[in-house]
């Protein structure tokens, strides 16, 4: 029975055994087919539902971003104003010019692997690219082509290949560090994320953080490129290697991109100076703002415009300097322009007119220069003391001539020597801008406004007005003369240095004439010196003149009541003998004595030295636009200044260039018109004298004042007074005097 029983159930467990292998067999593949369709069927139907919402439900969305549009804002350009003289010679303008730039990799030596493997690839096709040989052979031919670029760049430009050469040496040596730089601050991004990562996440305490953060980074950096070898900004743009090049290169260049692949020419606007070095203390210098300039000055300045950096370039920038406007466009997403408005339209700066007119200015220059190339001899002839030295031969270290109108102080002539050209402050050169600095004569310094020596004997026409005015002396009764004060070994006229004997009996007149120094000193005496540094101080000495330019110097008028450091100077007699003469402490500039010497030419009357004329509208703005009023200051009369007095000394200054015995006789005496004026050597310690000569044309009807100084020069009869003559000359050339009517001279 138990038998019986287990057969049974083996039986029936064989059947349905049987039976799954049968269902298997039949129905598996059919099984595997469904879900493969199934598999296939619903991404398709995810797919078609995705397109059928895009369609139907999206559709104008992105109809719309096809049609969508975009604004950006661009600048409008605005000129600065010019720098005109006064017979419309431009002497400062903006201007274009075209700087030859070439791509980073065509200067970059040795020349970079991976550019090369690039530029050849760009000249094989695909099959080519699999035969080394070939591939060899074209980065020669790319090489080669690179070395005739620059040989021919050389010819067009008319640059030198060696100049080239260190130019592009110097681009890359920036470039190079720029980029050890960029590099140096991504590698210490990287440690600081590396570092917050460890210090944040507990995930990366275990094996899977560090896994998941090298797999990410592995995805998400390019190919063949890491943090260390991808380029840098500098790396993939083009390098100014000429920064001037001239208009038929710019056309050659642009005509054949094909033949000078990897350069463009670049318009650029910069300040331009066409006369070069005329009046370049005069004119200053614009260029760039830094990026202190815009912060500072952010409310007028942007990014990209230029400011003036000195003289008349930084007195009158707020006129000169132009606004940029700004203009909104709009845009299609394929960069269209659909419409165009001005947002703010631009402000040209205003054109500057000076008062001086461009020939006479370069002929004062033209005198000083020749002045300072002639050989004088110190000490031969004039009015100063000196102390027993042999006469000896010497050039001026550098010169100053200014002139002006005696009535209304327009500057007609402002030259100095030697000078500088005031594109070197917009394009430098480093070998010229190095000769300029080391140039023993200086020439970047502004003798005009900032020279500041003494001025010897010419300081002597003051010193007559306080001995006249203080009562001191009678300037019709004489002073005996003989040859030194006290002692004869000093306080001495330069007539017993040289010849032992005095001047003799001396009025004012006679004093002036023949700068006589024991006459002054003895009024020096007289009247003590406070007196005379008070009415030196009415002229305007020990004070700035109030001329239109930047920094002037004002220069030191000692005084009895002077403090230094908290305590009273001391004051001696020496002092007052020497300041008398100009000598002692004494320093003054140009323009201090050509305003002093107008007063005496203008009945009494300080003016305002100045040397802009007028405002005119821009170049590019409507004419019709009125320019801003600018008042000059009014004459000040001095105070207490008697016409009698100032009678009395025109009378000694005329004397000098009229009179056979006066200083200035020899070499500034004029046929054609009376000239009065007064030299003077200043005595410096150290080299040659100071040199000068001042006064002022016609001397019976007084028009302009003007006044010469050599830089140790020598006397300043025989070295200052030629100058003198010849700027006078100048003058009635151009007919800014008259000459004087039956003026005979035997």
């Amino acid at each position: 029975m138990g038998v019986m029983w287990n057969r049974l159930a083996s039986d029936w467990q064989e059947s349905k055994t049987w039976q799954m292998r049968c269902w298997n067999v039949n129905h598996a593949p059919k099984l595997r087919l469904g879900l493969l369709w199934l598999g296939m069927i619903l991404p398709l139907v995810v797919v078609a539902t995705r397109m059928i919402q895009l369609q139907v439900s999206l559709r104008d969305d992105f109809a719309t971003g096809f049609n969508q549009s975009f604004e950006v804002r661009e600048d409008i350009e605005a000129h600065d104003g010019r720098i005109l003289a006064a017979d419309g010679t431009v002497l400062a303008s903006d201007a274009e010019h075209y700087e030859l730039q070439v791509h980073y990799r065509l200067l970059q030596e040795p020349i970079d692997s991976k550019w090369l493997r690039r530029e050849a690839f760009k000249r094989l096709s695909r099959l080519e690219r699999r035969d080394g040989q070939l591939i060899e052979a074209e980065e020669r031919r790319v090489k080669q082509a690179r070395e005739d670029l620059w040989s021919g760049l050389s010819l067009l430009v008319h640059s030198d290949v060696s100049h080239m050469a260190m130019t592009r040496k110097a681009i890359q040596k920036r470039v190079e560090r720029t980029k050890a730089s960029v590099l140096q601050s991504r590698e210490q991004q990287y440690l600081n994320a590396e570092e917050f990562q460890s210090s944040s996440s507990i995930e990366s305490q275990n094996g899977w953080g560090q896994f998941w953060r090298r797999l990410q980074r592995a995805l998400s950096s390019p190919l063949g490129r890491t943090r260390h070898s991808e380029p840098i900004e500098e790396e993939e743009r083009h390098h100014t290697i000429v920064a001037n090049v001239d208009a038929d290169a710019r056309a050659e260049i642009e005509a054949h991109p094909d033949r000078y692949g990897g350069v463009r020419i670049a318009t650029r606007r910069r300040r331009s100076y066409p006369e070069g070095d005329l009046a370049s203390h005069l004119i200053g210098s614009r260029t760039l703002l830094t990026a202190e300039d815009v912060v500072e000055r952010q409310d007028f300045y942007q990014i990209g415009d230029r400011i003036g950096r000195s003289a008349l370039e930084l007195q009158y920038d707020s006129h000169l300097h132009g606004v940029r406007g700004e203009r909104r466009l709009v845009k299609n997403r394929r960069g269209e322009v659909v419409t165009s408005e001005i947002v703010r339209a631009p402000k040209h700066g205003r054109d500057l007119v000076l008062t001086f007119d461009a020939g006479l200015q370069r002929r004062a220059e033209q005198l000083l220069d020749v002045a300072l190339e002639t050989v004088t001899i110190s000490g031969t002839e004039d009015d100063q003391t000196h102390q027993g030295e042999a006469s000896k031969a010497t050039c001026p270290q550098g010169g100053c001539l200014v002139a002006m109108d005696v009535h209304s102080g327009k500057i007609v002539a402002a030259a100095a020597a030697p000078r500088f050209d005031l594109n070197l402050m917009v394009v430098p050169d480093p070998q010229r801008w190095s000769d300029l600095q080391t140039d023993p004569r200086d020439p970047l310094f502004r003798r005009v406004t900032q020279m500041a020596i003494a001025p010897g004997s010419v300081f002597k026409v003051i010193s007559a007005v306080a001995a006249i005015e203080s009562g001191s002396i009678d300037p019709h009764a004489p002073i005996y003369c003989q040859g030194y004060l006290d002692h004869p070994d000093q306080h001495r006229c330069l007539t017993y240095r040289h010849h032992k004997v005095g001047h003799g009996e001396m009025s004012l007149a006679d004093a002036l004439c023949r700068s006589c120094n024991v006459y002054f000193f003895t009024a020096a005496r007289r009247m003590g010196p406070q007196r005379l540094s008070d009415w030196a101080s009415r002229f305007g000495f020990g004070q700035p003149t109030g001329i239109d330019l930047p920094s002037e110097g004002v220069g030191h008028l000692p005084s009895p009541d002077e403090v230094h450091s908290g305590e009273h100077r001391r004051w001696h007699t020496g002092d007052t003998l020497g300041l008398a003469i100009g000598q002692s402490a004494l320093l003054v500039t140009p323009l201090q004595v050509v305003r002093a010497m107008a007063a005496i030419a203008n009945d009494g009357n300080l003016v305002t030295p100045h040397l802009m004329g007028d405002f005119g509208p821009s170049q590019f703005n409507d004419a019709s636009s009125s320019p801003p009023s600018y008042a000059h200051p009014e004459p000040r009369p001095i105070a207490d200044l008697r016409m009698e007095t100032l009678a009395e000394v025109r009378e000694g200054l005329t004397r000098v260039v009229d009179d056979p015995y006066g200083t200035a006789f020899k070499t500034v005496w004029m046929k054609e018109v009376t000239i009065a004026g007064k030299t003077g050597t200043a005595e410096t310690g150290r080299g040659a004298d100071h040199a000068w000569f001042a006064g002022y044309v016609p001397a019976d009807r007084p028009r302009i004042a003007f006044v010469i100084v050599l830089e140790h020069g020598g006397s300043g009869g025989k070295a200052a007074g030629p100058v003198a003559r010849q700027f006078v000359s100048a003058l009635l050339e151009l007919g800014l005097i008259s000459p004087t009517a039956n003026l005979v001279k035997d």
